[in-house]
Parts: C-alpha cells; structure tokens; sequence
C-alpha cells in the first residue's frame, strides 16, 4: 500500500512538471528557438556597406520563444514582424502564451519589416530585414 501511494504521488509531481514546460516548437522554426548572440550586422549607409563586429559589444539579450516571438531582454520587439521565412519555408508568428511587452514600446512609432528572412545552419543564424540589414548569430551556449 505505501509503495502504491509513493508511486502515485511520485508520478504526480512529474505530471505536474511537464506542464510548465513550453510546448514543442513547430518545426518550421524548430532550429531557430533558444538564445542567440549577434556577432556582425551588415548594412548600407549611402553606397557603401557597413560591417560591424559585435562579438564584444553590450547587447540585449535576444532569444526567439517556441512560438517564434522574438524577445529582447525578456520582452517582446516592440516592432515584431508578423512572419518569417525560415530556410526558405514561410512561418506565421502567431503567440500561444502571454507576450510580455515593454512599457517603452508607447513611446516608439513603429516601421516593422512584415517578414523576416531568417537563413539557420547548426548553431548559426542571419537575420535579413525589408531594410536591407543583415544580423548574423550564433547560439548561446
């Protein structure tokens, strides 16, 4: 009887811990969820193009969620783009949970880019906006 009841609450506890975990992201964007560190960003000034190392310069912390919203410091871009295209296959960013939001955001006059082209290869990433930029990452470790 006591093994039973061990047994019963031990598989509850578990039971209760894969809940609060994050659903499985799509696979669409499976290789792109997790945290990200920006190494080089890429973009024109005029007619020539620009190339900043970032490696060591103080960065946000950016990280893109199992339902593709893109977060900044724990917050949501306040200027998201709504889809991506992910190694060539089209993904609509559509938030399953609560998006925390900066109050800052009321503050900005937004211009977003409605799609980003997002090219990942192992732990590495380049983001491409409507404007032209280019940011490379690579995963957090």
């Amino acid at each position: 009887m006591n093994r039973l009841l061990l047994f019963l609450v031990l598989a509850l506890a578990f039971a209760q811990c894969k809940r609060d975990r994050d659903p499985e992201p799509q696979p669409e964007i499976s290789g792109i969820v997790g945290e990200w560190h920006m190494i080089e960003t890429r973009y024109t000034s005029g007619d020539s193009t620009v190339i900043k190392n970032m490696t060591n310069e103080p960065q946000r912390a950016f990280s893109i969620r199992f339902d593709g919203v893109m977060l900044y410091d724990g917050f949501a871009s306040c200027c998201a783009a709504s889809e991506y295209l992910v190694n060539g296959k089209a993904f609509e960013v559509k938030p399953l949970k609560d998006v925390p939001h900066d109050l800052d955001c009321g503050l900005v006059d937004c211009w977003a880019c409605p799609k980003l082209i997002i090219t990942q290869t192992g732990d590495e990433m380049t983001i491409e906006s409507c404007n032209g930029g280019i940011s490379k990452y690579v995963r957090k470790k």
